[in-house]
């Protein structure tokens, strides 16, 4: 008898002990699952896209949205909100796919009848996906998450990272002196611009070598239907189904180093028939207002731009905001063809070996001063 009431006692010892973890996960909510963030006792700190971005999307408040991979990690949030006139989130997916980011876009416009602008990148590499590809090598997705389905939100609830890693120190951080509650700003949140050097040493430290190029690869009918399958499900369906909403779509400017590697393995021409053809496929959307930066050649062929092959400083995210409003660079079922003309004829004829004599100036910031002037 004493045996059995010990373990009745215990167990009601256990569900109490349960209880308050799981009202305290609900109540200060890290993720944004259940409500907004309590801004006025808790700071929250935003740092986990795929945990976090969906309790964004779900519960805060915005008309518009910027999303897309890396490419979009250093906008600002309080520029889009004063150029675009808006009030907007930040929510990208690092190395996110078509599919997934698009996905995201589904659950926003669905949640969100208020959304009526996107910004968004169209990453060259993805471009070639499978139209369900999901990345496999970022760990396990928490679509536990991501459902309105209770009975799994007990891995967030007792998740020991999300109660130990987050309300233990939002609770503990309330007693420091100089505590201030709030929450990580759109601008700071994902930007990795203060964590990287940028120009030719950072870019290219070995140099750019003369090699003989590879004969032209042309895109062939199976990546065609690829790519229109792609596009059909993760970037035009929801401008059909959402004819209010204004989408705006870019092609991120790499630097002139990707174009370099194209340009000597012959795929730069399989590259440029991508893009034409998924062009031609996004142009059909009259709200789908499609850009490409890629000829912009002083800033894509200037390496004090980026960290590496492909990723810009934040001041490049800022050029294309303002450019998009005022649609700079903005493609048309007019200009489009010349602009692929120009494009091909530059990144092939291009002196890469050039990139070898740039100056790479100390002050990584100087470029940004340089390009807010002239752009």
């Amino acid at each position: 008898m004493k045996s059995k009431n010990w373990i009745i006692g215990w167990g009601v010892i256990v569900s109490i002990f349960l209880s308050i973890i799981g009202i305290l996960v609900i109540k200060i909510d890290p993720y944004f699952h259940y409500h907004k963030p309590d801004l006025n006792k808790y700071y929250y700190s935003l740092d986990n896209q795929r945990s976090q971005n969906n309790g964004v999307i779900k519960n805060f408040d915005y008309d518009a949205l910027i999303t897309g991979s890396s490419m979009t990690e250093n906008f600002k949030t309080s520029e889009m909100d004063s150029i675009f006139a808006v009030k907007s989130i930040k929510v990208p997916f690092s190395g996110g796919t078509y599919k997934e980011i698009n996905d995201n876009l589904v659950f926003a416009l669905e949640n969100n009848p208020k959304l009526k602008t996107i910004v968004r990148s169209l990453d060259y590499s993805k471009i070639f996906d499978d139209k369900d590809l999901m990345r496999t090598d970022l760990g396990e997705y928490p679509t536990y998450l991501y459902d309105s389905n209770p009975v799994n939100d007990v891995r967030y609830l007792f998740n020991k990272d999300v109660v130990f890693g987050r309300i233990y120190p939002m609770i503990s951080n309330k007693s420091e002196t100089n505590f201030k509650p709030g929450i990580t700003s759109f601008d700071d949140y994902a930007s990795w611009q203060k964590n990287y050097t940028f120009g030719k040493n950072s870019v290219i430290p070995n140099g750019i070598k003369s090699i003989e190029k590879s004969k032209p690869v042309h895109l062939t009918n199976e990546e065609k239907q690829t790519i229109n399958e792609n596009i059909a499900q993760n970037v035009t369906s929801l401008a059909a189904k959402y004819p209010d909403v204004n989408f705006y779509y870019f092609f991120p400017p790499y630097s002139a180093v990707f174009w370099n590697d194209l340009n000597n393995d012959g795929t730069i021409y399989k590259q440029i028939e991508a893009e034409s053809y998924a062009i031609e496929l996004i142009l059909k959307y009259p709200n789908i207002h499609l850009y490409s930066f890629n000829m912009l050649t002083d800033i894509t062929t200037d390496l004090n731009n980026y960290k590496d092959s492909t990723h810009y400083g934040q001041w490049i995210n800022s050029l294309m905001l303002r450019y998009m409003k005022n649609n700079k660079c903005l493609l048309t079922k007019e200009n489009y063809r010349s602009y692929l003309d120009e494009e091909l004829k530059f990144y092939t004829s291009f002196d890469y070996s050039s990139l070898n004599d740039q100056i790479d100036y100390e002050d990584d910031l100087y470029k940004a001063d340089i390009v807010d002037k002239n752009y």
